[in-house]
């Protein structure tokens, strides 16, 4: 996976591995967000393809809902999923599930992306938030827009095992967020705050980026 500006490492970095959680039910959406039609491919398609234009060293994708027809859309990169028979139970299970995943495969990234679905971005986006990670010494980066708190958020390596026991009971990824507070980069860019919830911010979504359907 080659970043397109330092070959496959951004500077000073080591083991970048990228997480996007696909295994929700899409309900507000009202049909499923992986397989959303995004610039002549699908939503998932086109992050897996950021995210392998990034830093990002290792990708794993979390899926659950419809998982056969999302491996399908896939095609050969349905290689980077990761089944979480327990997604009904929440976000932070799909977390939890990627974690784990690393850890048994004895992946040891030092830096982890933390993406929703539903929450596309851009490579570059992805390689600046890691940049910040590592020439900071923070813990936990996460990008803003106008004050207002955005994504995806990068933490630290060693704060995976943190990530593999994660419950949505007690709030999952926001629980590690509020137990080592992020340094905040404002960034001059919406993208950052883009959510797909319902089909009204899906076309407000398509517009800030200059995606088609």
């Amino acid at each position: 996976m080659a970043c397109r500006t330092c070959r496959g490492r951004c500077p000073g970095v080591s083991g970048v591995a990228a997480i996007i959680l696909a295994a929700g039910a899409s309900r507000r959406m009202g049909s499923s967000k992986p397989m959303l039609p995004w610039d002549g491919t699908t939503l998932i398609s086109w992050e897996l393809a950021q995210l392998q234009d990034s830093c990002a060293e290792e990708i794993l994708i979390v899926i659950g809902n419809r998982s056969e027809a999302v491996r399908r859309s896939l095609g050969e990169a349905a290689k980077y999923t990761v089944f979480n028979q327990r997604w009904p139970q929440g976000r932070a299970t799909s977390l939890a599930a990627a974690a784990r995943s690393m850890i048994e495969r004895g992946l040891r990234p030092d830096a982890i992306v933390v993406q929703n679905v539903d929450q596309p971005t851009r490579a570059d986006i992805v390689d600046h938030l890691v940049s910040e990670l590592r020439s900071s010494g923070a813990e936990i980066v996460q990008p803003s827009y106008r004050g207002k708190s955005g994504h995806p958020v990068v933490l630290a390596g060693a704060l995976l095992e943190e990530l593999a026991a994660v419950k949505e009971e007690t709030l999952g990824l926001r629980a590690v967020v509020d137990s080592h507070p992020p340094r905040i980069i404002e960034m001059d860019d919406a993208v950052v705050r883009i959510d797909l919830d319902t089909p009204d911010l899906l076309a407000e979504a398509r517009s800030i980026l200059g995606i088609r359907g």
